[in-house]
């Protein structure tokens, strides 16, 4: 098809052997997903190009089953999870504000031309004043739908995700509750195509078990195990992402941090369009023709308005 993006041998070999795609199916592949879209009287709103149509295709390993069910639930959360996933304006003071401090950041390279895409989450966040995690992860999502759009290597390969907490403040820790750790797993897991390979989490703080309990209790056992921490010694890091893929700051040589934050906010802010446009795309749960999904529905009450207690 003349509008999807072409991609190397390598990828391609990639999605034949690990995510059941044939080529000569693509059509009729998003052509029956395009049909079934538009015969959904509470997704009326949504019209997704073919490209975004393949993402979730290879995100479900070409189960159209299973690629409608992760379409649905996007779309629905778009609906019943506003404070992350509505107001997504790059240019809105405050959110451009948390986009320039570089919190979010995948990194330009991938280790081979079929490799995982690194991303950084720096949550060094003591100095100032505290940034509502809501709008944090309202970036975050951000940065993830734009690579699902235009990344290959993050949607096919997958991603690998460090995660740096030092410096994080005991205020931002606490600020997960149990409903908002539910709403963010199911997000990645149930609603988005993204292939989390691994988590590798440097510098952790006192407090870091209570959190990571709580995020796990919404997992899947695969996605537990694929969690590293590391502690002082960074030798196992570095053997698995290379110095040149690195930004100064973490013994790379491959820019700095604020390169990075810089190219991404280039990037967000150049996509502000197409963020707008897909504040749209988003389920009617009067017109769904089964029982309307409802926040108590899918993410339950329990927990709602409980922090976190540390010892």
């Amino acid at each position: 098809m003349s509008n999807l993006r072409p991609i190397a041998k390598s990828l391609q070999e990639k999605c034949e052997k690990e995510l059941n795609e044939q080529p000569e199916r693509l059509v009729s592949d998003i052509k029956a997903i395009r049909d079934w879209l538009q015969k959904q009287p509470h997704l009326q709103s949504v019209r997704p190009s073919d490209q975004w149509l393949l993402s979730f295709l290879r995100g479900n390993k070409f189960s159209l089953e299973r690629t409608k069910e992760k379409l649905d639930m996007s779309y629905t959360l778009r609906t019943l999870v506003p404070e992350i996933f509505k107001n997504r304006d790059p240019l809105d003071p405050k959110l451009n504000e948390v986009l320039r401090k570089g919190l979010f950041l995948p990194l330009k390279k991938c280790a081979k031309e079929d490799g995982c895409r690194p991303m950084f989450v720096r949550l060094n966040l003591r100095d100032g004043p505290l940034i509502p995690v809501e709008l944090l992860m309202k970036v975050a999502f951000m940065i993830v739908e734009i690579m699902i759009r235009d990344d290959d290597n993050f949607l096919i390969c997958g991603e690998e995700v460090i995660v740096d907490l030092k410096n994080i403040g005991m205020a931002a820790l606490s600020q997960w509750t149990p409903a908002l750790a539910k709403k963010v797993v199911m997000s990645f897991e149930k609603a988005l195509p993204v292939r989390m390979k691994n988590i590798h989490i440097l510098n952790p703080p006192p407090g870091l078990e209570t959190v990571l309990n709580l995020v796990k209790a919404f997992m899947s056992q695969k996605l537990k195990d694929r969690i590293f921490v590391y502690g002082q010694n960074l030798n196992s890091f570095h053997e698995r992402f290379p110095r040149e893929l690195l930004p100064e700051e973490y013994s790379g040589n491959n820019g700095t941090v604020q390169d990075l934050s810089d190219y991404w906010t280039h990037i967000l802010e150049g996509n502000r369009d197409w963020f707008l446009a897909e504040e749209e795309a988003c389920s009617d749960e009067s017109r769904r023709p089964e029982n309307p999904k409802t926040t108590t529905s899918l993410f339950g009450v329990d927990g709602s308005f409980r922090k976190l207690d540390f010892d």
